[in-house]
């Protein structure tokens, strides 16, 4: 089955494309995802996921970005404000997102939260339900998820957007977060290879290595398969991290269509400058 792209227009001229997978038949009370992409890789990589949604009571929004498939692009001062690492760069984004949720949410009748038992296994996954929202983010796409929920107060939110959202945000979940979402640096010992630290790669072949080492699977000797955790004595040169890219990449199944639909270089280069 096939989803469209829909797009919102908000405040101040900005568009915000996504796919929705709608809701699930003669259900009062499913969960809406909402997933935010990371770098790179636009939300088409994620589409098969509409496909499972409603045999677990969900409903799946999947969020073009700002300067991606659809959305609008960032402005040239908007570029500068994230490459100074200017806070209200990342005001006017939460901002733009919890305007986007309202209008979903009031557009679409989304249940609201209420209380959640304990939820039924299904295959290993939980099967989810008692409404509200769920925001996922994904690798680069948990940065703006960290600045709309965990700032005590941001200017460009009002007091009734911030409590028309607590009716309905019941979940937040992290997907693989890259180091920059939190603040971390780098330990300076590292001997892990980062693409965006690879001097050698030109900027023409940046979105060819990237989709290749962030698609790689790594067989890490620090991992311990009895307690399904690393060893408390690894450190951050115990994994298998040295490599360009596995043996088995995920984009190798891609089609071309599928990585041209799916990976976008203009917007990876602003965000990689930062």
């Amino acid at each position: 089955m096939t989803h469209p792209i829909q797009t919102y227009s908000l405040s101040g001229g900005i568009e915000l494309s996504f796919t929705d997978s709608g809701p699930p038949l003669d259900s009062s009370d499913y969960t809406t995802i909402v997933l935010l992409h990371g770098g790179v890789f636009n939300a088409y990589g994620f589409h098969k996921v509409h496909g499972y949604a409603h045999s677990l009571n969900l409903r799946t929004v999947l969020l073009h970005r700002r300067d991606y498939a659809g959305s609008t692009p960032y402005s040239r001062s908007e570029t500068q404000e994230l490459q100074q690492g200017n806070v209200i760069f990342w005001e006017r984004l939460s901002a733009q997102l919890g305007e986007f949720l309202q209008m979903f949410v009031q557009r679409e009748g989304i249940p609201k939260l209420v209380a959640r038992q304990k939820p039924a296994q299904l295959n290993g996954l939980r099967n989810m339900g008692s409404g509200g929202l769920a925001i996922l983010g994904w690798s680069g796409g948990c940065l703006p998820i960290v600045s709309f929920l965990g700032a005590i107060r941001n200017r460009m939110i009002s007091e009734e957007l911030y409590n028309f959202l607590e009716d309905y945000i019941g979940d937040c979940i992290f997907y693989d977060p890259s180091y920059h979402c939190f603040g971390y640096p780098l330990p300076p010992e590292n001997q892990n290879y980062i693409p965006w630290e690879d001097t050698r790669i030109s900027s023409e072949e940046f979105l060819h290595a990237f989709s290749q080492w962030v698609s790689s699977y790594y067989d890490h000797p620090c991992y311990d398969p009895v307690s399904r955790s690393l060893l408390t004595t690894a450190s951050i040169n115990d994994f298998d991290g040295q490599r360009q890219k596995s043996d088995e990449i995920s984009v190798s199944s891609w089609t071309d269509e599928e990585i041209a639909q799916g990976t976008e270089e203009r917007p990876s280069k602003n965000e990689i400058s930062t």
